[in-house]
């Protein structure tokens, strides 16, 4: 699980939250919309949502293209059950949570990379 999470106010524009990836080296920011209601921009929806459609990333703010609800599991939830939702959502990362709070990220990546440290030991 990667712990380094970055959470941005909604009224960002998207221009604002692609500098936060790219100087921070992540793939995706989560989005507090409410007090206990997040959504997530990922990279992909920064290219898809925005640039490919030729919009000005200073014209949107962060609420316009974050991807709603955020997809969340428990911490403790096995790995074959976090690739279930995956596939089922057809998504490459998921948000863990303690109660309320989100305290980490799981990307297909650190799955893949799991599994290959798992393969050397």
């Amino acid at each position: 699980m990667n712990r380094r999470l970055e959470v941005v106010d909604p009224e960002l524009t998207v221009l604002e939250v692609i500098e936060k990836i790219v100087n921070k080296r992540i793939r995706s920011v989560i989005v507090r919309l409410k007090e206990r209601d997040y959504g997530v921009i990922t990279v992909r929806d920064i290219v898809y949502k925005c640039l490919v459609k030729g919009i000005d990333p200073e014209d949107l703010k962060a609420y316009e293209i974050a991807s709603k609800p955020l997809v969340t599991v428990e911490k403790g939830t096995t790995v074959e059950e976090i690739l279930a939702i995956m596939e089922k959502s057809k998504i490459g990362n998921v948000f863990v949570r303690e109660g309320d709070k989100i305290v980490g990220s799981i990307t297909l990546m650190d799955i893949m990379t799991g599994y290959l440290i798992g393969r050397l030991l």
